[in-house]
């Protein structure tokens, strides 16, 4: 079977693993200080605060493509944890997932995918709400 140069091209980017808002570094740290005024975070634990998801293995929609490579804020709105994951959910793009999330802290042999599954959130005072910003991206493998 012959490959057309589209072919080749599009095999050498690599296929979708996902789209996200990926956070800048002063936002990570930010971040991750925020949360730590808030919920202690075993030291063994692997530390994500990365990005917040919009799509495992999907593109930003047709309708948002003119947002790669722009900053987004977003507002962070909870914090949730549980025995497989820490995060906060935020607000200010859209996303696949049902609760939009950064993924801050995971235990060592966890799953980022985790925080998906969380059900113990703690509202964040009005006054105390931050706002972290990232380019929207697709990561590919």
């Amino acid at each position: 079977m012959k490959l057309s140069l589209m072919d080749i091209l599009n095999e050498s980017k690599g296929k979708l693993l996902y789209s996200a808002v990926v956070l800048d570094e002063v936002s990570r740290k930010q971040l991750l200080s925020f949360v730590k005024d808030f919920v202690l975070i075993p030291s063994e634990w692997k530390i994500i605060n990365h990005h917040m998801t919009i799509g495992f293995k999907k593109p930003v929609p047709d309708e948002l493509k003119d947002y790669i490579g722009k900053n987004i804020d977003l507002r962070v709105k909870e914090i949730g944890v549980s025995d497989d994951a820490i995060a906060v959910k935020v607000e200010g793009f859209f996303t696949y997932n049902e609760i939009p999330h950064i993924t801050i802290a995971i235990p060592k042999n966890g799953k980022p995918s985790n925080s998906n599954l969380i059900t113990n959130w703690m509202s964040i005072p009005n006054d105390r709400e931050i706002i972290v910003s990232g380019v929207v991206t697709e990561i590919l493998s």
